[in-house]
Order: structure tokens, then C-alpha cells, then sequence
């Protein structure tokens, strides 16, 4: 009994002891600022005019982003033009200029000026709009591998006197079937014009063919699923040497592939800088480019075969067209704009 009682008393003793050697350790929370995430781009043309702005969420997280509405926005060029760039209602994030009809003047240099509401503002380096390089033509050619469609190529003439970078979007209007809507002993809306939009990035350098013919340069496939035409569209925009090294880093990080042979991940920090923090840059770019656009309308009548295979329930769903396809309108019309 007496040995009990002397281990209960060590073992108390021995408790009180630890708990008076415990200090309190303050651990430091990190309390990153968020990130400021410009996607602005700036041409001759003003339906290439568009302006995001958003911020990163918790920690910094560049890949969580949420648009921001409230930041007060100015594009300042070297002809001491100042354009305010306003929230478009509706769009949270996006900004446009008070004219609709606003857009840049090749030649001239511009740049983004930020405020946000948490005091900080923010500044590009300006930037000179390049000449745009014109679209000579557009070719159209259907393949069947390694997946049916128009594939379409550019052609130009790259100047010879300039050094040059270039990056294509592209946008097409094809054929869509669905089963319809019986409407009095008849079947409507079963065919619609549906919209396809290029969102790879696309880049090229004129290093090893400056002053040339560029010949079918490979922009743009509209997919093919039913008898009818392709109404295609391809913007090519001149760009700055600074530009086409920040979407070469992008078109890597989005060609990781999981394996040792990837390039480093890395966060894309751009070319908007907080006025009083040089450190602070913002994720994402602010482009100033020249754009050339040109339409091509290319017609599927020989894919009958083709068209029959594609006739399954997987390709022809039920119902009204557009209700099936978004942001589709019916075939008995065009799309606005053609």
C-alpha cells in the first residue's frame, strides 16, 4: 500500500512538472495579400477591346480566382489620351470603355492604370501597338482524321523590316441536328447552328522566315456532325515580343503532362506592377496588339456517308435544337453578324 501511494505521489509530481515546462508558442498565420489578375487586351479593332480584373482567393491561391467590380480603371496613352474603362453590368469582373466604339491606334503606346479598393493601384509599362499583319487568305479543307472537319489555314506576308510575333483565336458556326418538335403533322427546330471557339493558344515567330510568305499556317478546326456549311472566322493578332514570351510560358503550363520532362510550374506573373511595391505584380497580362480578321464559309455536301454514321442518338439528341446546344440559333437563319 505504502509503495502504491509513493508511485501515485512520482507520477503527480512528475505531471506538474511537465505542465510548468510547457511554453505557450505563438505560430505565425499567413496572411497573404491577394493578388491582383489582369486579363486586358488592347487592338485596333474595338470587338477586340476587353478588360478582366480579378483577385485571388485565400493564401494567394493563383489558381482560385473571383472577379472584381468595384476597382477604378484608366487606359493611358502616349498621345496623353485617357480612356475610363467602366464595370459592365451584368459581367462581374469585366470593364469596357465609356465609348463602345474606343479602340487603339497602331503605333501608339498605351497602358493600365488599376486603383482597387483597398488603396493599392497598379501600373503597366507601356506598351506600342505593332501594325497588324493582314490575312491574305483563309483556306478551308475538310479531313475526316483524326477527327471530322474544316481545317483552316492562313496565309501572309510577314514583314521583312520589323521583328514579329503572332497569336490566333478563331471562331466557326456549324451544323447541328436534333430530333425536333412535332408541330402540326411536321417536325421543327431540329436544326441549328451551333459555335465552336478555339482556346488554344496558338503562336508563332518569324526568326527563321522573316520577310516571307507565310503559307497555311494550320489556325482553326470547325468540327463536322451534319450536312451543311461552316462559317468561320480568324482573328490574328500582331503582338510584342513580351507577349508572346508570357503566352509561351502559359501554353507550357498547360501542356504539363505529369511526367520529369515537364517544365517547372510557375506562377505567370505579368506585366502590371503595384505603383509603390515593385514586388507586387500582378498574375496575367496586358496585351496591346494589332489584329487582321478574315471570314471563310466552307460547305459540307460530299459527307453523306459520313453524316449517316453520325446520325446516332449520340450525335442527334431529343428535342428543340437550342434548348440541346447552347448558344445556338436555328438553321433558318444566320447568326448575327453573317
Amino acid at each position: 500500500m505504502k509503495n502504491t501511494i509513493k508511485i501515485l505521489f512520482l507520477v503527480s509530481i512528475s505531471c506538474l512538472f511537465l505542465v510548468s515546462c510547457l511554453d505557450r508558442v505563438g505560430v505565425p498565420l499567413r496572411q497573404e495579400t491577394q493578388k491582383m489578375v489582369v486579363e486586358g487586351l488592347i487592338t485596333n479593332d474595338p470587338k477586340f477591346v476587353s478588360l478582366k480584373i480579378s483577385l485571388t482567393t485565400s493564401f494567394g491561391n493563383a489558381n482560385s480566382i473571383e472577379p472584381l467590380k468595384g476597382a477604378y480603371v484608366e487606359v493611358r496613352s502616349s498621345n496623353s489620351e485617357v480612356t475610363v474603362f467602366r464595370p459592365v453590368p451584368d459581367e462581374l469582373g469585366f470593364y469596357s470603355p465609356s465609348n463602345p466604339q474606343w479602340a487603339g491606334k497602331e503605333g501608339v503606346s498605351y497602358s493600365i492604370f488599376v486603383a482597387l479598393p483597398d488603396g493599392r493601384t497598379f501600373q503597366s509599362v507601356a506598351q506600342k501597338m505593332p501594325k497588324a499583319v493582314v490575312i491574305e487568305s483563309l483556306d478551308a479543307t475538310f479531313e475526316e482524321r483524326p477527327s471530322p472537319g474544316f481545317r483552316t489555314f492562313a496565309s501572309f506576308k510577314d514583314p521583312v523590316e520589323t521583328e514579329n510575333y503572332y497569336r490566333w483565336t478563331a471562331f466557326g458556326y456549324h451544323i447541328r441536328l436534333s430530333t425536333g418538335v412535332p408541330t402540326g403533322g411536321t417536325i421543327c427546330c431540329y436544326r441549328c447552328w451551333t459555335l465552336k471557339r478555339d482556346v488554344s493558344t496558338n503562336l508563332f515567330s518569324d526568326l527563321l522566315v522573316n520577310g516571307n510568305t507565310v503559307k497555311n499556317r494550320p489556325v482553326f478546326l470547325s468540327p463536322f456532325y451534319a450536312i451543311g456549311n461552316h462559317l468561320i472566322e480568324v482573328q490574328q493578332f500582331t503582338i510584342s515580343k513580351d507577349a508572346f514570351l508570357f503566352w509561351s510560358r502559359y501554353k507550357d503550363q498547360q501542356q504539363r503532362t505529369g511526367t520529369i520532362f515537364d517544365p517547372l510550374p510557375a506562377t505567370l506573373t505579368g506585366n502590371v506592377v503595384n505603383t509603390t511595391n515593385p514586388e507586387d505584380v500582378a498574375l496575367g497580362f496586358f496585351e496591346v496588339s494589332g489584329v487582321s480578321r478574315k471570314r471563310v464559309e466552307a460547305n459540307a455536301t460530299t459527307q453523306l456517308v459520313l453524316a449517316t454514321n453520325l446520325s446516332s442518338s449520340l450525335y442527334v439528341p431529343e428535342g428543340d435544337c437550342i434548348l440541346a446546344f447552347p448558344f445556338s440559333v436555328y438553321a433558318t437563319e444566320n447568326p448575327s453578324g453573317w
